[in-house]
Order: C-alpha cells, then sequence, then structure tokens
C-alpha cells in the first residue's frame, strides 16, 4: 500500500472526517519547499485534552531566520509507537495554520518542515464525555459507624441535572451492584456506606460512566472506658495495732484483755504503771495539728457554755470567784483583744442585767465536780459546737489567735476514760467485757504519751476527735437508757484502775507506748511502717481472723464506687479502662495500684496503703479487686 492509503487507515483510526482526509494533499512529493535560512523552527500548541467526539484544533508556527514563514507542513500522528503521516498544514503569511482533529482516545502529533524540523511531539489527552465521580467522607471508620459516598457526575464538564448511580460492592474478582444508589440531582448526590468489613465500592450510571474504586476500611471499636469502677474490699481503719472487732471476737472466745493486748501489739507488757492527775481535753476551739482550718476545728468568734441545773461559778486566771449563781445558764464566750469575755444575763426581782468579765483566763464550774461543791446537785454542762456534754471536770477558756479556746479539765483514769466512745459499751454485756477493758488501756497508754508539757496552740494535751481520741464525755457515760450502756463501759474503765494516780497501761521495754487501734482488718494487721513512715517494733503485721468472724462486723467486707473521672485524676490517663492491684504489703493492703485506658497505656501509683486509701476515700486499704461497671 502507498503512502496516501496508510494515511486514510491512520484517518479513520483518529477519527478525522472524511471530508478532511480528501482535502488534505497527502503526496509528499508536492509539498513546496522554502528557501534555505540558518534557522528553522515549527512549533504545535493546542489544548492539552478534549471531550471524546469533540473536534480540536491544533495550530502550527513555522518560522525561519526568526521570522514568520508561509508554506506546506506535513502532519504526523504516532500509532502504536510509529508515527505516520495523517495530512498537511498550511502556514500563511503569519506563519501559522491550523488542522482539526477528532481522536477517539488520546494521541500524540507532531508536524514536520520540508527541510526535515520537526516540531515537539503535542499530547491531546480525549476524557470520556461522562465523568462521575466518587469520593467517601471517611475511608477509615469504625465499626459500627458509618461514611456517605458522594457523587459527582458530569457531561463534557457540566453537571447533569438528574440521573441514578447504582452502588457496586466488589466481592472477591467481580462487581455486585447492591439495593442502594445515588440519586443524582444537579450534578451530585449522595449514598450512605456502613460496612461491618472493610470493602471497596464503585457507582455506575448505566451506559454513561463508572467511577474509581472507593476502599473504606472498617477498623475494630476503640474499647469503651466503663463510667465507673466498684472496689472490692475489707476492713475499716489505717490498721496499725489492735483491731476492735477482733479484740470483741476474743474476748467472746474467752480471752482477757491481757491475751488480747499481747495478740496485738508483740512484745508488749500491761502492767500497772504511776499516772498524772488530770488531763486537759479541747472541746472547743481553733487547729492545733495543721490541718485546714474548719475541718475538725472551730473556726468561730465565738460560742455559748449552758449549765442545765445546780449552780455553777466563773473564776478569774487567778482563781478568784468572779460571780456564782443558779442553773440553768447560758454564758456567751468571745473575745477582746488578746483576753477572753464572758458575758451572761441574771435576772433580780424585775430586773434583767448582762454581766460580762474579761480576762486571761476564765473558769466555768458547776455542780457536782471535784472542782465544786462535789456532793452537791450534778450537772451537766455543754459547749455550743462541741460533739460531747460534760458532767465532770471544769472548762477552762482562754484566747488562741483571736478565737475561744474551750478546755475540759478531768481526771485522767477515770473521768477522761469515761469519755473515749471508741468502741461500742454494749459489748460490755455478756462476754465482750475483757475487749473493753483492752480499750480502756489502750486509749489511756495513747493519751499517757501526750502528757509532756501542753500544746501552746490549744492549751491541751489532747483533742476530743479522732486528732487523737474520740472523747464525748457524759454522753459516752451516760449512753442507753438510764445509762444502761455507760455504766457496762464505766466498770470496765474501772477494771484497770488502781487510784487516781495508778493504772493500767501498755508498755514496751518497760515505757508506756502510743497505741494505735481502728475498727476492724481483712485478716491481718498492718506494719506501721507500710501505713505511715516510722516502723514501730511492737505495731508489726498479725494475723487476724478475729476481726471477720467478729459478729456485728458490717465492713468484713463492702465495695466502693469509683467513678471514671476519679480514676483519670488519680492515675493521670485520658481513660481508664481496667484496674488492678498489682503488689501488697504483707497485712494485704494495696500497695500498687495500675491502671490500663483503653489505647493500652499503662499507669501505676504506689504508696503507704494509708495514702492509697484517702486518695479514694475508701474505708480501709485491703483492697482485693476492681471490677469495671458500664
Amino acid at each position: 500500500m502507498g503512502t496516501l492509503g496508510r494515511i486514510r487507515d491512520v484517518a479513520v483510526m483518529t477519527g478525522l472526517s472524511a471530508g478532511l482526509a480528501a482535502g488534505l494533499t497527502l503526496g509528499l512529493a508536492g509539498l513546496a519547499a522554502p528557501a534555505q535560512a540558518a534557522t528553522t523552527s515549527i512549533t504545535l500548541t493546542g489544548p492539552s485534552s478534549a471531550y471524546q467526539g469533540v473536534s480540536t484544533k491544533l495550530t502550527a508556527t513555522w518560522k525561519v531566520g526568526g521570522k514568520a514563514h508561509a508554506g506546506t507542513a506535513a502532519v504526523q500522528q504516532r500509532v502504536n509507537g510509529v508515527w505516520y503521516q495523517l495530512g498537511a498544514i498550511k502556514t500563511s503569511s503569519k506563519g501559522t495554520g491550523t488542522i482539526s482533529v477528532k481522536p477517539h482516545a488520546t494521541s500524540v502529533f507532531r508536524v514536520k518542515t520540508s527541510s526535515g524540523v520537526y516540531s515537539a511531539a503535542k499530547t491531546l489527552t480525549i476524557k470520556a464525555p461522562y465523568a462521575l465521580g466518587a469520593k467517601a467522607a471517611a475511608s477509615t471508620i469504625t465499626k459500627g459507624r458509618s461514611t456517605t459516598l458522594t457523587a459527582t457526575f458530569t457531561y463534557r464538564g457540566a453537571k447533569v441535572s438528574s440521573a441514578v448511580a447504582k452502588l457496586q460492592k466488589q466481592s472477591g474478582s467481580k462487581w455486585v451492584t447492591t439495593s442502594k444508589s445515588a440519586k443524582i440531582t444537579k450534578g451530585t448526590g449522595t449514598v450512605v456506606l456502613k460496612p461491618s468489613t472493610t470493602a471497596s465500592y464503585r457507582l455506575v450510571v448505566s451506559g454513561k460512566a463508572t467511577s474509581s474504586t472507593v476502599r473504606v476500611t472498617v477498623k475494630a471499636a476503640a474499647a469503651k472506658a466503663p463510667s465507673s469502677f466498684t472496689a472490692n474490699g475489707s476492713g475499716y481503719g489505717h490498721g496499725v495495732g489492735m483491731s476492735q472487732y477482733g479484740a470483741y471476737d476474743m474476748a467472746l472466745a474467752g480471752h482477757s484483755s491481757t491475751t488480747i493486748l499481747k495478740t496485738y501489739y508483740k512484745g508488749t507488757t500491761p502492767k500497772t504503771v504511776t499516772t498524772p492527775t488530770s488531763i486537759a481535753v479541747q472541746v472547743w476551739g481553733p487547729e492545733p495539728y495543721g490541718y485546714a482550718a474548719g475541718r475538725y476545728s472551730d473556726t468561730a468568734k465565738s460560742t455559748t457554755v449552758h449549765v442545765d441545773k445546780g449552780t455553777w461559778r466563773l473564776r478569774s486566771a487567778k482563781g478568784t470567784t468572779l460571780y456564782e449563781g443558779k442553773a440553768p445558764i447560758t454564758v456567751t464566750i468571745g473575745v477582746s483583744g488578746s483576753k477572753v469575755t464572758a458575758s451572761f444575763k441574771v435576772t433580780s426581782g424585775s430586773k434583767t442585767v448582762t454581766k460580762k468579765y474579761t480576762d486571761s483566763t476564765l473558769r466555768i464550774h458547776w455542780s457536782g465536780t471535784r472542782y465544786y461543791k462535789s456532793t452537791s446537785t450534778k450537772a451537766v454542762a455543754t459547749v455550743n459546737g462541741a460533739q460531747g456534754s460534760y458532767r465532770n471536770g471544769r472548762f477552762t477558756i482562754t484566747n488562741i489567735d483571736g478565737h475561744p479556746n474551750v478546755v475540759n479539765d478531768v481526771a485522767l483514769n477515770t473521768e477522761y476514760l469515761y469519755g473515749i466512745a471508741e468502741m461500742p459499751s454494749s459489748w460490755g454485756a455478756g462476754k465482750g467485757r475483757s475487749a473493753l477493758a483492752a480499750q480502756a488501756v489502750v486509749a489511756r497508754s495513747y493519751a499517757l504519751t501526750k502528757l509532756g508539757s501542753k500544746n501552746k496552740r490549744c492549751a491541751c494535751n489532747v483533742v476530743d476527735d479522732v486528732r487523737d481520741q474520740n472523747y464525748t464525755g457524759w454522753k459516752k457515760q451516760d449512753e442507753g437508757t438510764n445509762g444502761y450502756y455507760g455504766k457496762l463501759w464505766v466498770a470496765a474503765v474501772n477494771a484497770t484502775v488502781s487510784s487516781d494516780t495508778k493504772a493500767k497501761a501498755l508498755t514496751y521495754g518497760g515505757k508506756v507506748v502510743a497505741t494505735h487501734y481502728y475498727s476492724s482488718s481483712g485478716g491481718r494487721t498492718a506494719s506501721s511502717q507500710d501505713v505511715w513512715v516510722s516502723k514501730v517494733p511492737y505495731e508489726q503485721s498479725v494475723a487476724d481472723s478475729w476481726s471477720l468472724k467478729a459478729p456485728g462486723n458490717s465492713f468484713r467486707s463492702w465495695t466502693r464506687s469509683v467513678s471514671q473521672a476519679t480514676a483519670k485524676k488519680v492515675f493521670g490517663l485520658p481513660d481508664v479502662k481496667s484496674i488492678s492491684v498489682s503488689s501488697k504489703y504483707s497485712s494485704g493492703q494495696m500497695r500498687t495500684l495500675t491502671a490500663t485506658s483503653t489505647s493500652g497505656k499503662k499507669a501505676s501509683i504506689t504508696g503507704k496503703s494509708e495514702t492509697l486509701r484517702a486518695r479514694f476515700g475508701f474505708p480501709a486499704a485491703w483492697v482485693s479487686s476492681f471490677t469495671a461497671k458500664s
């Protein structure tokens, strides 16, 4: 076949019209040869893309010696890597000429001068007239979630007003049409995807266009952090020294107070020792131990003292009686500068007057005490805001840092112990009396270690609550109907007393020692150094099955809720999936807790058992496990 026939075949392949092919001068021998010049250049320009079926103009620019050249250049098209003559293009005196092409597929063209100079190849990318795009709002989703696939549909670049794009899902090597479709309006439409596993999708507008493949990756749902945890524990209190419920069960089993004390305080000896006569107990006033003001202490600038019956008197710092009269009476206690004041109303006949006294120290006495008219009517005094009531002793009132400070001065071995409210008096009914006696000994021993010089911040030896020992005075002593239970407690205390200055205490190495106690253990007591700091030789961990067996012990097992917010704060994690007790002290109390977040990150806290207990507000540190709650 000759050159002409070959070019006609190419023209058909590329979609040139028959008229265009016939109108082109195809024989190379007929091309006019331009005059030779020093420099010949020819370029071929035009759009880089066109829609299938649309004619596109290509422009040739021919220069010789830098000037426009009129002539006829050959047009070539590359097919399967081979250049074929397609036709000719005539340039005008301006050096330019055009040719229209309409290929069905992307094609490459060039032009050639008669002197053999070629233009650069020009690629014309042919685009399908219909274009269907698909894009997922999220290409990766969590299992159980959905994503939206957005379709865009155009014809020759313009939005198609209406169409339906069917959704297909890949299954193996095949595409399966689903029941879903995107209804396209003004060129766009959407369809919601909710795959359970990673899948590939595409959209199809029948007979017109198919979108590219969209892959949606499905990842496993992140573990959900529980809303809270249940802590499973046992016991109540710090765990050092005597378990009160344990002592009670030992007493019920027939053990003496001495055996009970030796069981919980190894190496100690309960014995009668010489003691001071009195002890000063702060019952109302400012904080002496460094706790936050108001947590335990009183912050008001005044209070009142009430005496219910009998007679009373007010005395000065020097012991002078300032006033003496009948009760009932209510005395307002305040401050003035560095001194303390006492004011009250007195009625004489039809007249009522207010009396007020000021001194550095004031004392209030009431009848029936060892300080005032001991054989007369036994009155009871109270202080507004104090936790107890007081038949015994007297009140010593001073000004400390601009606040009234009220101290109950009582006999140590009897009156103070009668008012210690640390163990149920009812346990003294029946076989439990030796537990009460053991409690009296340890309470006295603790108090004896506090009887050096008074604490200047309270003008006292001890305070009346858990900072030392709970002291409620007459309220404890008169417990029960007609004081029935209080009398059991008083009898147990009296059994440990020889005289005002001789009573039983707990000693170690011949010295009276401070003894700690608490409600109940989780089966074994704690060593002091595991709870606080110092290692106390007689307060080391011992077995305590008694505590778990004691009747009425509601803390042999307990549960407490820990919120997700608390867990996050304690462990410093963004969330907490689980909490475990990763190490324990010999007592069984928690030592290290480890939390794991939903991402798998771990955080541990290690500390003294009492510190960990306080972090969560638990009754005790004997915590066996944490259970997540949704």
